[in-house]
């Protein structure tokens, strides 16, 4: 690990005074990767060959951190009971939080991790702490991608490359502003995939948060009058682009972190 800093939660390391460090020389280390995946298999042919039934991530991200209070002047000092405490109080959550190394291999790059903490001590004193980062994810996340789609015809068509690693899909973060009466399609052709939502009004905002839908007309029953196929960008191995044909004029916007497949 090259950094010397991280952020958690909009606060940064260096805010208390302390940077990454290593006490003592551990010399040659491995350090996993994460995206270790379980392919579950059943037997054809006699036993000959095996097809996939489905596959899982085994493991999500982990690290061990070691932090001090260092100075150019002083090196490393003892920390003290209040500097503790506010550390502490900052790392031990009871939540995932947004977690970023500040280097230049992450600098785009985030993942949501709690911490478990251990004291450095020498001769009784508190010189260091040695923190377990655990990840709810077994890849990194890009920060928010935004993406606005202005659609002024009926049936208008655009493309969308997802940059994630790992093939298949995403539900976006997603709001659709409707410009006139009707039944609003959403035709996506990399997974010959609809998304319908009929009887939308002019000026009806949509908001789609998988695995929920609403609206701002509170009198229109989208529970009815949707397909419950939310709308979602995908890719395969050699395919990125997502192409779209909107049957209704709109306005559509969605956030989504594309996934990065990189450890800690």
């Amino acid at each position: 690990m090259k950094a010397s800093d991280f952020e958690l939660n909009g606060r940064n390391l260096s805010d208390f005074g302390m940077m990454i460090c290593v006490f003592g020389s551990k010399g040659l280390e491995t350090v996993s990767n994460g995206a270790n995946i379980t392919f579950n298999t059943v037997p054809i042919q006699g036993g000959k060959k095996h097809e996939i039934t489905s596959t899982l991530y085994e493991d999500c991200l982990e690290a061990t951190i070691q932090i001090c209070k260092a100075s150019c002047s002083k090196g490393i000092e003892e920390i003290t009971s209040s500097e503790f405490r506010e550390l502490t109080k900052w790392l031990g959550r009871n939540k995932f939080l947004k977690f970023k190394l500040l280097d230049e291999d992450h600098m785009d790059l985030y993942y949501e991790a709690k911490f478990d903490i251990s004291r450095i001590e020498i001769d009784g004193k508190l010189y260091g702490l040695e923190l377990q980062v655990v990840t709810n994810t077994p890849f990194a996340l890009k920060e928010p991608r935004k993406i606005i789609i202005e659609n002024t015809v009926k049936n208008g068509t655009h493309s969308i490359n997802d940059t994630s690693h790992e093939e298949g899909y995403i539900y976006p973060h997603t709001e659709i502003t409707v410009s006139e009466n009707g039944n609003l399609n959403i035709y996506n052709a990399i997974e010959d995939r609809n998304t319908i939502i009929k009887n939308c009004v002019q000026g009806e905002t949509i908001t789609m948060d998988y695995p929920i839908i609403q609206s701002s007309i509170s009198t229109h029953k989208i529970q009815n009058d949707f397909n419950w196929n939310f709308f979602r960008i995908a890719n395969s191995y050699n395919n990125s682009r997502n192409d779209l044909t909107i049957s209704l004029p709109c306005e559509i916007k969605m956030v989504y972190s594309p996934i990065v497949k990189v450890g800690l």
